[in-house]
């Protein structure tokens, strides 16, 4: 976190003084105004955070059921390379769509990009983790 100090004060007139903020109070010269030995320092941290957001929906018909529709935007911890990408990703099983970006928002490269049938978009994500379990007699 970046620290500044803008300026040394008398502690007691408010008169600007040239001294170092760490100087120890022996060491002081007294206020050329008031002769005063206390002091006020001024300082400034600098912090800066940024948010990530991601944003899921799913549309279900009145009677229930599995979604018919699920799309999700946002903010996505990419694990191949451990930084956050731009994801965009709808799932909809009317139109039999499985549609997915993967978007390097600093350089706007497309890191990954899918779009094909939902019926033959298999053995990808969870699909891949029960393959595995199935397989194993899980």
């Amino acid at each position: 976190m970046p620290v500044e100090v803008s300026s040394v004060q008398c502690g007691d007139c408010g008169e600007e003084l040239p001294e170092n903020p760490s100087l120890p109070i022996t060491e002081r010269t007294p206020c050329p105004m008031c002769g005063s030995l206390g002091r006020t320092t001024k300082v400034s941290f600098h912090e800066t955070s940024a948010t990530k957001s991601k944003l899921g929906a799913k549309g279900r018909h009145v009677c229930g059921g599995k979604p018919f529709v699920e799309e999700v935007s946002g903010d996505d911890l990419h694990m191949e390379n451990c930084r956050w990408m731009k994801l965009t990703r709808v799932i909809d099983r009317e139109k039999n769509l499985y549609q997915e970006s993967v978007v390097d928002p600093t350089t706007g490269e497309v890191v990954h990009e899918c779009k094909e049938p939902l019926s033959k978009h298999q053995n990808h994500g969870n699909a891949k983790k029960r393959l595995k379990e199935k397989d194993a007699g899980g």
